[in-house]
């Protein structure tokens, strides 16, 4: 069985580097973290779990691991703060906080994760990823926040999560529709994803409830980035009908085409406005402040500790998270005026 040794020599650091590194206990370099990482599974290094429990006192047996398996973006790096804040108010400590695109040096993180926390939170969007990542987590009870998977209980022992997307794609569409908007663009998230399909149905919804046909909304796919935001503005721009209105499926994309159209020279929100989704931090720093669809982050934190607790106390019990979004209105969104490009 390989030894920290073995790994140091391998990785050409010291024992106490690679103890360091394994402990999280001071922050390395990008170059020695890949070095010990590229060490630990050249030479099949496991973490030994009984010794290091043998060292912890009752009290501090309750760690928790927190691993983000998405692209970066502020809606989910501001997740995993709340997620990590939540940990300190409960009294669990945060062993072990890994955001990292790389397959191989994922499943090493899991590895060593695996023998040193109680419980592990995921943060994933898609369902091929949850799948990945839970092949490689063995006796450890898991919570997963996955915001295009619908009902993981079949994948993580037990966690439904659900975010209502139904009701704030309608709650976004009816705000507009009331303040007398006819012309609205939808830009979309990745049309294959639950998360887009559904928040298009309630905005659907909130049509028929105002006798407006579904095609009454010119719908563009973007993919959640800011850029996406630009061009759908730009493509609308040179549209034979400009709306009046924009709904965006998050707030990057919103702040996207806020700015490609203070660039064109509309005016916001008097000749255009616009919703976004998400309310990260930055939707109050855009001009004008962004009007959007809030998901409560704080509410998920909680439950997603919650559900991870009874989960560690009670084994096959069943996490619930359920958080219902709900609009915040700001400065982008106003009633519609004559306007002609």
């Amino acid at each position: 069985m390989a030894t920290l040794k073995d790994v140091a020599l391998h990785a050409g650091v010291s024992v106490t580097t690679v103890s360091n590194f394994i402990n999280n206990k001071k922050k390395l370099k990008d170059d020695t973290r890949h070095n010990i990482l590229e060490a630990i599974q050249a030479t099949g290094y496991r973490h030994n779990a009984l010794a290091a429990s043998l060292k912890k006192s009752s009290a501090s047996l309750r760690s928790i691991g927190i691993i983000s398996i998405v692209d970066q973006n502020p809606f989910f790096s501001e997740l995993f703060f709340k997620l990590e804040n939540e940990c300190f108010k409960q009294d669990f400590t945060v062993i072990s906080c890994f955001r990292h695109k790389d397959k191989e040096d994922l499943h090493t993180y899991i590895n060593l994760m695996s023998g040193r926390v109680d419980g592990i939170i995921l943060i994933s969007l898609k369902r091929d990823k949850i799948d990945n990542v839970i092949k490689h987590i063995h006796a450890v009870p898991v919570v997963a926040i996955a915001f295009d998977i619908g009902d993981v209980m079949s994948l993580c022992g037990g966690t439904e999560f659900n975010l209502h997307n139904e009701t704030g794609g309608y709650i976004a569409g009816r705000f507009l529709l009331s303040k007398g908007h006819k012309k609205i663009a939808c830009v979309t998230g990745p049309k294959a994803l639950k998360t887009t399909v559904n928040r298009i149905a309630g905005l659907k919804k909130a049509l028929a409830d105002f006798n407006l046909p579904e095609d009454s909304v010119d719908f563009i796919e973007g993919n959640y980035t800011y850029q996406s935001g630009v061009d759908a503005m730009y493509q609308l721009f040179s549209s034979v009908a400009l709306p009046t209105a924009i709904i965006c499926h998050n707030d990057l994309m919103a702040i996207g085409v806020q700015n490609a159209a203070n660039e064109l020279g509309l005016k916001i929100p008097r000749e255009l406005s616009v919703i976004g989704y998400d309310d990260i931090e930055m939707s109050k720093l855009s001009f004008p402040s962004l009007t959007t669809v809030r998901i409560p982050l704080d509410d998920i934190a909680y439950q997603a500790l919650e559900g991870l607790s009874m989960k560690m106390s009670t084994p096959g019990s069943k996490a619930i998270i359920s958080a219902t979004p709900s609009l915040v209105v700001r400065g982008s969104v106003s009633e519609p005026t004559d306007f002609a490009k």
